[in-house]
C-alpha cells in the first residue's frame, strides 16, 4: 500500500516542478512584468533602483520595468531609478560579492562601474574557480557512486569487480586531491576578502 502512495505523489511532483520551471523560464526568457500593477502605481524608484543595483541588473532593468508599468500607465522615474541602482552597486560591486557571485556559479552581467569592477572581477575569478573544483568534485562523487553501485550488482563478475576496484581507489585518490585543493584555495582567498 504505502507503494502505491509513494508512486501516485510523482506524477504531482512532477506538475509542480513543471510548474515552477516554466514560471522560471518566463521570467527569465520573455520578460515577464518586473512589477505589478500596485507596485507600479505605488513605486519609490530609488528604492527599485537600489534593489536592482544590489542585484546586479544592468542599466536595462529599467527598461523591462518601462513595459511592465506601461501597461497601467504609469512611466519609471530615471533620475530616482539611476541614483538608487548607483547606492545599490555600492552594495554589489564589492570583492565579496564578486567572490560569493563566482563561487555560486552566477553570471557577471558586466553591471559595476569601472573603479569597482576590478576588485569585483578579481574575486569573481576566484570564486569560478572554487565553483569549478565543486562542480569537479560533484561528477566524481557521481562517478563513484555508480561504480560502487555496479559493485553490489549480483551480476558484476569477479574481473569487473577488480576493474571496479581499481577505478574507484582512483577516484578516491582524485577525490582527496580535489577537496585538498578546495579546501587550500578557500582558505587563500577568503582571506584576501
Amino acid at each position: 500500500m504505502q507503494k502505491a502512495n509513494t508512486f501516485s505523489r510523482k506524477p504531482y511532483f512532477h506538475r509542480i516542478t513543471q510548474a515552477a520551471l516554466i514560471g522560471l523560464l518566463c521570467m527569465e526568457f520573455s520578460g515577464c512584468a518586473t512589477l505589478s500593477e500596485g507596485e507600479c502605481k505605488t513605486a519609490d524608484w530609488h528604492e527599485i533602483g537600489r534593489k536592482d543595483g544590489a542585484k546586479g541588473y544592468t542599466r536595462a532593468r529599467l527598461h523591462k520595468h518601462y513595459e511592465a508599468c506601461s501597461e497601467y500607465n504609469v512611466k519609471p522615474q530615471d533620475d530616482p531609478y539611476y541614483a538608487g541602482r548607483k547606492a545599490g552597486l555600492q552594495q554589489y560591486c564589492t570583492p565579496r560579492k564578486g567572490f560569493d557571485e563566482g563561487r555560486e556559479g552566477n553570471r557577471y552581467r558586466g553591471a559595476c562601474p569601472p573603479d569597482l569592477e576590478r576588485g569585483f572581477l578579481a574575486a569573481f575569478s576566484k570564486g569560478e574557480m572554487i565553483h569549478e573544483i565543486d562542480m569537479d568534485i560533484d561528477a566524481v562523487e557521481r562517478d563513484i557512486s555508480r561504480k560502487e553501485q555496479l559493485l553490489s550488482d549480483d551480476d558484476t563478475s569477479s574481473k569487473e569487480r577488480l576493474e571496479l576496484h581499481r577505478e574507484l581507489r582512483e577516484l578516491y585518490d582524485k577525490l582527496r586531491e580535489l577537496n585538498r585543493d578546495l579546501f587550500r584555495l578557500e582558505r587563500l582567498y577568503l582571506l584576501d576578502l
